[in-house]
């Protein structure tokens, strides 16, 4: 009965009044979204670009609705309907509504409406086609690392944590891909309430709202519903933050290690980690710096499984160089070498990955510099550090990718935001134009790894 009353109490909190309008405006609206993403599911993926003006309409109608209900509550004398918007649940769900629109699109354009499968097959017809990393992870899940002549042998440049997620997951899954759909978006929607629980304790509730939207706008944000490591290494490097201001060094060590076995960026949370416990430092606190061992012991463990299976502790540096030309150098070479040969491949290549590429950097190096004293010092310091070995790589592939998952890039969105009005809606409008942008090379499998 207390569970009860505490869930009615929580309903009441967020819905104060709700009319007959406003349920017949949100009927119709679901209904337009479904008649849309059923209708987007016989349209050709390649011919994305040219649905965008359709996208726009039901945006904009839907908009419509919404803008009416109030009007039309007025004129039949009914009493307005009064959400509480700012309710930590209404946050969720709109992490929750986010990421389901996202999925809408990916389901619309893997959906073939001539062969109707189930719906793990859609994610196979969607995500199998891409040359991206999903099928070494899978290939982990199924068989972990093995010293092999064939193309498994270079799994051992993917770290295992994410792998051993899918493999779990699979047992309650129809495929190994569903289950690895299955914990990105799960962590996809995670990362956003760590994440916002993480800016209260930074700053206001609006900032913190604020904060959650730019996350989720980045340009390559839509990589968190994507099977790969994004979600989940958001999900564990915000935890680390978290815990660390809220004193629990326990839970610090547990995500700290987890992070540092998703991806090899996790040992970089030792920068902030460090600079949090150094801060008001005292000899009587030198245990809390036990947790600090989370991230040598988590590389020390990727480092063993390379000598298990090849006898040599850093095999996989020998894989990235052979395979992928890449080797850790100097951020500014990145973007030197990213113009110089900007069209030299070619009107795709230019356009799904070196300009890409160019706006990452920019953006990226832009905003850290800007936020350098509006956000916590820990958290600049943790993303001068990232950018330094996200944007080293001699052979750069992935840099909007890596750029999605440094979260201080949102905070200082929304220390922007919530100065004007205007400077909010600009850059909202901006983020969502790169957004779409980016999402259309993705969609067309254009160069975006």
């Amino acid at each position: 009965m207390d569970k009860l009353r505490g869930i009615s109490t929580t309903i009441l909190e967020i819905v104060d009044n709700i009319s007959i309008v406003a349920m017949i405006g949100i009927g119709s609206c679901a209904v337009i979204y479904f008649l849309f993403f059923q209708w987007l599911g016989y349209q050709e993926a390649m011919e994305f670009r040219r649905h965008l003006p359709a996208l726009f309409s039901v945006i904009a109608f839907m908009y419509g609705v919404y803008r009416t209900v109030p009007v039309l509550e007025d004129f039949w004398g009914l009493t307005r309907t009064r959400i509480n918007i700012t309710h930590p649940i209404c946050v969720y769900i709109g992490i929750g509504l986010w990421v389901l629109f996202l999925n809408s699109l990916i389901i619309a354009f893997g959906y073939d409406p001539e062969n109707i499968v189930p719906f793990h097959m859609i994610l196979e017809n969607f995500f199998g086609r891409y040359g991206n990393d999903t099928p070494h992870y899978i290939s982990i899940a199924q068989r972990w690392y093995e010293n092999s002549l064939c193309e498994h042998r270079l799994n051992i440049v993917f770290f295992p944590l994410y792998s051993i997620f899918i493999r779990v997951i699979y047992f309650v899954s129809p495929s190994y891909m569903f289950a690895a759909w299955a914990v990105s978006n799960f962590f996809a929607v995670a990362s956003g309430v760590m994440f916002y629980k993480l800016v209260l304790l930074l700053a206001n509730e609006k900032e913190a709202r604020l904060a959650v939207k730019f996350l989720y706008i980045l340009p390559s944000a839509f990589f968190f519903i994507v099977p790969l490591t994004e979600s989940l290494f958001l999900f564990l490097s915000i935890g680390v933050i978290y815990y660390v201001l809220k004193g629990k060094h326990v839970h610090v060590f547990a995500f700290g290690l987890l992070a540092t076995l998703t991806r090899s960026a996790g040992a970089l949370l030792f920068i902030p980690v460090a600079c949090e416990l150094l801060r008001g430092f005292n000899r009587k606190d030198i245990a809390k710096f036990a947790c600090l061992l989370a991230f040598p012991l988590g590389m020390g463990i990727y480092l063993l499984i390379n000598f298990m299976v090849y006898g040599n502790a850093t095999q996989f540096m020998v894989y990235q160089y052979e395979n992928w030309d890449q080797s850790l150098y100097f951020f500014w070479h990145t973007i030197n070498y990213l113009m110089a040969h900007m069209f030299e491949y070619g009107r795709d290549w230019a356009v799904g990955l070196a300009g890409p590429g160019v706006i990452a950097f920019g953006l990226t190096l832009g905003i850290i510099v800007y936020g350098a004293n509006k956000i916590r010092v820990s958290l600049t310091m943790f993303a001068l550090g990232y950018f330094i070995f996200a944007f080293g790589p001699t052979w750069l592939l992935s840099g909007p990718r890596y750029a999605a998952v440094l979260f201080p890039l949102a905070l200082v969105g929304a220390k922007i935001a919530s100065k004007k009005k205007g400077y909010n809606l600009v850059l909202t409008i901006a983020y969502l134009v790169l957004f779409a942008l980016y999402f259309h090379e993705f969609v067309v499998d254009n160069f975006v790894f």
